[in-house]
């Protein structure tokens, strides 16, 4: 391989690498971030296009999915606050749901695992569960059902994807929460006046041995460069 093809896949690399770690490094909606959540796709409420309006990950966006079927928020230009990103909704109105182990703190409902599998599945492929207004109402359906915000489904749709994520649960498929956590939403700074908590997927940070692979590799290309040079010299 010449110097000139080596020099040509080194810059390939070293940009590949800069833009892998910009995705990485993108902040994630966390407690203190101020978003928006834009409107919903279905007449029902989601799916949500939310945007960061400031503090962590601001400049971001994401799609979200109302938990809660007795709360609610101004405007879809009204500003939101989380107080934090966790695994329950923080003042549950509804029923606490049937389909997480009971003990939660009062006012405090776990998100289901059965509801992060479908809501996976959504961010996986977003048409196939939202594509359409009539799809995003299904998916917002089965996620209240699921969260135990509704006592029974009269939505075929919505029916056929709570039987597949509580088959995937119990069929030992799917468990946990994965990647999907709860956003905390007031509708002020002090956190006084709690708003609809929402859906959110938190994108994969990759572990250190990924950064140490990377940065191993451009050294190995960066060593193999100089050593060419110094035999052309």
């Amino acid at each position: 391989m010449n110097s000139k093809n080596l020099g040509r896949i080194a810059r390939i690399a070293l940009a590949t690498a800069a833009l892998m770690g910009a995705q990485f490094a993108s902040a994630q909606v966390a407690a203190g971030s101020v978003v928006q959540l834009g409107n919903g796709t279905g007449s029902l409420a989601g799916v949500f296009n939310g945007s960061v309006i400031s503090g962590p990950g601001a400049g971001g966006s994401f799609k979200s999915f109302c938990l809660e079927m007795n709360e609610y928020f101004g405007s879809y230009t009204q500003n939101l606050y989380v107080k934090s990103v966790s695994d329950a909704t923080q003042n549950a109105l509804g029923p606490v749901n049937s389909t997480t182990a009971s003990g939660g703190a009062t006012g405090s409902d776990p998100l289901s695992a059965q509801t992060a599998y479908l809501f996976t599945q959504f961010y996986n492929n977003q048409a196939a569960y939202a594509g359409t207004e009539s799809l995003a109402n299904s998916m917002q359906r089965a996620v209240w059902f699921l969260e135990g915000e509704l006592s029974s489904l009269a939505d075929e749709q919505a029916t056929a994807w709570v039987t597949a994520a509580n088959n995937a649960v119990s069929s030992g498929a799917w468990s946990g929460l994965g990647n999907v956590r709860v956003l905390n939403l007031y509708t002020n700074a002090a956190y006084t006046s709690h708003s609809q908590d929402q859906l959110y997927m938190v994108t994969a940070v990759p572990e250190p041995q990924t950064y140490a692979l990377m940065l191993a590799g451009l050294g190995l290309i960066g060593t193999i460069a100089r050593r060419r040079k110094s035999k052309a010299a």
